[in-house]
Formats: C-alpha cells, sequence, structure tokens
C-alpha cells in the first residue's frame, strides 16, 4: 500500500516551487545614422521595383532564365543589403538562374530590410509618423510620405551645437595666426616709431643701437636688420 504524501517523487520540482514564468524583453530600438537611413531607403525602392517586376514575369513562366542585365542588378542589390541582411564573414549571395527563384531571393532580402527598418524606427506622435532612431538629428521614412510639418522640423541637438563651436574655434585659431604674421611682417620691416620712443623713455637701449657684435640671441650678429638670426660658428 502506497503512502500517501505532498511531496514531488526524487528529482522533480513541484509547482510551486518553480519559477514563474518571466514577459519577454521587448528588445530597444536601435539607433542609425542619416547616411546609413538614406542608402536603407534607396536600396529599399530599388528592390522592391525589381522584385515586382520579376514576380510578374515569374508567374507566367517561372522556370524561364534570368537575362544577363537583370542578373547583374540583382546582385548590385544583393550586395548591398549586406549591412543590413547579411551576417558578419557570411559570403554574398548567387542569384538564381530562373526568375521564380530569385524572386523568391528578392523577397527575403525585403524582409530583412523591413526588420532591420522596424529595430531602428520608432513612432512620433507630434507629427503622427515613423522616423529613424539617429544618433543625432530627425528624419523621417520619406517612402512612408511623412506630413510636411515634419519635413521642416528641426531639433536643436547637441552634436549641432559641438559643430558649431568647433568652426568657432577654428575661425578663432586663422585670426590669430593671420594676427601673428602680420606682426612678424611688420616685425621685419622695422620697429614702429612708438616703440623706439617708449623704450629711450624708459632708459633702454633701443634694438639694434649700441650693442656688441654677437650680443643678440643665439649669438646673431647685430648692428643691421636681420631676416633671420646666424650662428656665430656658421657665419
Amino acid at each position: 500500500m502506497r503512502t500517501h504524501t505532498t511531496k514531488p517523487p526524487f528529482g522533480e520540482q513541484s509547482p510551486q516551487g518553480q519559477p514563474a514564468a518571466q514577459a519577454e524583453r521587448v528588445p530597444k530600438a536601435g539607433t542609425t545614422t542619416a547616411t546609413l537611413a538614406e542608402r536603407h531607403e534607396a536600396l529599399w525602392l530599388g528592390l522592391s521595383a525589381l522584385h515586382k517586376d520579376l514576380v510578374a514575369l515569374g508567374a507566367k513562366k517561372p522556370t524561364a532564365p534570368v537575362s544577363e542585365p537583370v542578373r547583374i542588378a540583382a546582385e548590385g542589390l544583393l550586395s548591398e543589403c549586406a549591412p543590413f541582411i547579411r551576417k558578419r564573414k557570411e559570403r554574398l549571395p548567387v542569384a538564381a538562374a530562373d526568375l521564380a527563384g530569385l524572386a523568391v531571393q528578392l523577397g527575403q532580402a525585403l524582409a530583412g530590410l523591413e526588420d532591420w527598418e522596424s529595430r531602428h524606427t520608432s513612432w512620433d506622435e507630434q507629427f503622427n509618423c515613423r522616423i529613424w532612431n539617429l544618433h543625432s538629428g530627425y528624419r523621417p521614412i520619406m517612402r512612408l510620405k511623412p506630413p510636411a510639418a515634419a519635413l521642416n522640423f528641426e531639433r536643436d541637438d547637441m552634436d549641432y551645437m559641438r559643430g558649431q563651436l568647433v568652426v568657432r574655434m577654428e575661425q578663432r585659431e586663422r585670426r590669430a595666426y593671420q594676427e601673428g604674421f602680420e606682426a612678424g611682417r611688420a616685425a621685419r620691416a622695422g620697429a614702429p616709431a612708438d616703440s623706439l620712443s617708449a623704450r629711450a623713455a624708459a632708459g633702454q637701449t633701443p634694438i639694434g643701437q649700441g650693442q656688441p657684435v654677437g650680443a643678440g640671441p643665439l649669438g646673431a650678429v647685430s648692428g643691421g636688420p636681420q631676416t633671420y638670426p646666424r650662428l656665430r660658428g656658421l657665419a
């Protein structure tokens, strides 16, 4: 006679002891660049147009061979899809030899583009349209025909402000270089009269007057206007 017990058999867990099933986490939308977003949209348009033509032709003659121009165009589009649908170090696909097979390949590539787009876009409640999740800036998905207000919208981003600051710094450096160049050219032409009078009033000997030969910097020969100092040992 078996003894009744509430404990499960050895090696099994009771339903009360098992951890509760956790809800699957929704992956966060990724971010991309404006250049990659533009490339994706242009590629989607070209790929969808070729896929539509091949589906129409393949419906009549599915086993018909693919012409050389169509094969070259298809392989070019499939290779451009690499950043969006191919895994790393995966070989480039070879276009199918018949119309039906090539239409299937292009359809799979379109599905991969759609998946990549869904993971790098989000819904903008302000303009009621889908936008790209860019690192900086604002760009709606143009092929979905966003409202006109979304096309003229500009967002103040830190990257834009940082770019303006870099421009200001470069302008300041160029201005400082220009001022230094002008000062050096004026010094080679001769010291201004107000500078000589200021040194004389202070009781200092004007530069180039009353100094022995070789008393200048690096043993330069004094007594006349020198554009560049000359070393005493090489004079």
